[in-house]
């Protein structure tokens, strides 16, 4: 599912978070290890989002695809798991917002998923929590510069890969066991 195709989603219904909000938090509960089935999937939003319960019955089924969707990103291994972010067509303030926004539901969702109350996570991915903190409180202003557009495309990559090792220590037993066994 693309940026603009979810945007039309939650814009249509009436949605309060944006589409960069609501896959850093889905994307958060996965890298922590939650696997929901549907109806689990609609309480967790109702819990987690600031829009009401009839908009997410409303999308429910586009919902779960897209979650459905992240489940199968990070765990394949191809690497190929990208946040959700506007494209690079969009104005630089904007997708420094929706960048912030994204780390900061990752992290709630993160956080939602139960993290703290299994054992403490490598010094690695405390880190790489700590550094999506700190990207979380980003923002822009300003004229854009020359640099802007490298910078943002390394901190976007750099939070690419954070998620990818958040999800892959925090699921090493769901990886596990999916890889075949040689003999």
């Amino acid at each position: 599912m693309t940026f603009e195709e979810l945007a039309r989603a939650l814009e249509v219904e009436g949605f309060q978070e944006s589409p960069s909000e609501l896959h850093g938090m889905l994307c958060g509960r996965v890298a922590g290890g939650e696997r929901l089935a549907l109806e689990q999937l609609r309480g967790a939003l109702v819990d987690s989002l600031d829009s009401e319960e009839e908009l997410i019955d409303n999308t429910l089924t586009t919902l779960d695809k897209l979650y459905r969707g992240i489940i199968a990103t990070l765990e394949n291994n191809e690497l190929s798991f990208k946040p959700l972010l506007p494209p690079d067509t969009a104005v630089l303030e904007e997708r420094v917002l929706a960048l912030s926004e994204w780390c900061q539901c990752f992290l709630s969702g993160l956080g939602d998923s139960g993290l703290p109350k299994r054992s403490r996570p490598s010094e690695e991915v405390m880190d790489a929590i700590k550094d999506l903190a700190a990207i979380a409180q980003a923002g822009f202003e300003g004229e854009p510069e020359e640099d802007d557009e490298a910078d943002l495309f390394e901190l976007e990559e750099y939070v690419r890969m954070a998620a990818l090792m958040i999800f892959a220590e925090l699921n090493r037993d769901v990886l596990a066991a999916q890889s075949p066994t040689l003999h």
